[in-house]
């Protein structure tokens, strides 16, 4: 790993409070670039949700499309195409999620899909990544840091208007393949299907950002704390950076937006 990239992963563990490591999600498009790449190659089925959970517990793992356990992922990653019966909405309707096979075609249509075919793809913590980059950074959160996140991208790139979020197909679409495509940063509340397979916590979300936009998110995390952390926490971001060795910025103590208009208030 870069030394710019090992840099803004220490930078990112400093300023949020995660459960889970961040990791990247890099895809291969053939056979070959499938067997470049340095990671435990995965021999039974298995759910790209269950491997993504896996690989934040310092895993690096990579999936073929010989072994996707869940047909979700299957169309999502590119390994397949969808099907008629997926086209048409019937699959959805067939599970109960939606009221009708018009709601439920709906709900297709706007599943966001790898547009090329791809033959496996690669998860692992950031911090693992040496000479090749990840395609979109996935991040599991409690609302708080999430909260975070979104402050921080949103003042590197302004709102996100066109989040995606259905409550279904939650890491496969909303945290890899929308965010690759759209190359926009995407939440979700992930799905029952996930929280089921890959045991998530029950305060758990996630985000998946394109790689090439982490850095500036997590740099304006960074911007952001000044106006928005209380004393507390501002005090525990320089003692992890210190202990890092990365520098140490200079916040107002006693000082975020929101409690300065309340003071304002207050004397008025």
């Amino acid at each position: 790993m870069s030394d710019q990239l090992s840099a803004i992963v220490k930078k990112a563990y400093s300023l949020l409070t995660l459960d889970h490591q961040i990791v990247g999600a890099k895809f291969a498009a053939t056979r070959e670039d499938y067997e470049k790449m340095e990671a435990k190659k995965l021999v039974a089925k298995l759910a790209y949700c269950v491997m993504v959970k896996a690989a934040m517990s310092c895993k690096s793992l990579k999936l073929s499309h010989d072994y996707s356990g869940c047909s979700g992922s299957t169309r999502a990653l590119g390994f397949k195409k969808p099907t008629e019966d997926f086209i048409s909405g019937e699959i959805y309707n067939g599970f109960g999620l939606y009221k009708d096979l018009t709601t439920s075609k709906s709900v297709a249509d706007n599943m966001s899909f790898c547009k090329k075919s791809n033959y496996g793809i690669m998860v692992k913590p950031l911090e693992l990544y040496k000479e090749e980059v990840p395609d979109v950074v996935i991040i599991a959160a409690d609302s708080r840091n999430a909260m975070r996140i979104i402050q921080g991208y949103t003042y590197m790139y302004a709102a996100q208007s066109n989040f995606k979020m259905t409550g279904n197909q939650a890491i496969c679409v909303e945290c890899t393949s929308y965010p690759f495509e759209s190359e926009q940063i995407n939440i979700s509340m992930l799905c029952s299907g996930t929280r089921y397979l890959a045991k998530w916590k029950d305060t758990e979300i996630a985000i998946g950002i394109p790689f090439h936009k982490f850095k500036n998110t997590i740099e304006g995390v960074l911007k952001t704390a000044n106006a928005v952390e209380l004393d507390a926490r501002k005090t525990a971001i320089q003692q992890n950076l210190l202990r890092k060795g990365l520098p140490i910025p200079e916040f107002e103590y006693g000082h975020t937006y929101y409690t300065d208009i309340e003071k304002k208030n207050k004397k008025l």
